[in-house]
């Protein structure tokens, strides 16, 4: 990404398990859902995901993300400098 970003990938989460709450300094992160139902912590709100969803969380932002049900949660994630 030319030193862009970091990282663009797709990662799974197993039902049960999550992507801890985390802050993100100097870079945001965006989350395509692909697969499963998760439930993402924005800043403290809590909302759920579904195939087709987009999550954003800007520079100084925190977030995380559950797998809830019963299949795994499919994500691409992509992290961009700020």
């Amino acid at each position: 990404m030319y030193d862009k970003g970091r990282f663009f990938g797709h990662t799974t989460v197993m039902p049960g398990s999550g992507i801890g709450y985390h802050i993100h300094e100097k870079e945001s992160e965006t989350y395509y859902i692909l697969k499963g139902t998760g439930r993402f912590n924005d800043n403290g709100t809590i909302k759920i995901v579904k195939p087709g969803d987009v999550t954003f969380t800007g520079a100084g932002e925190g977030h995380g993300l559950d797998a809830v049900g019963e299949e795994p949660l499919e994500v691409i994630a992509l992290i961009l400098f700020q």
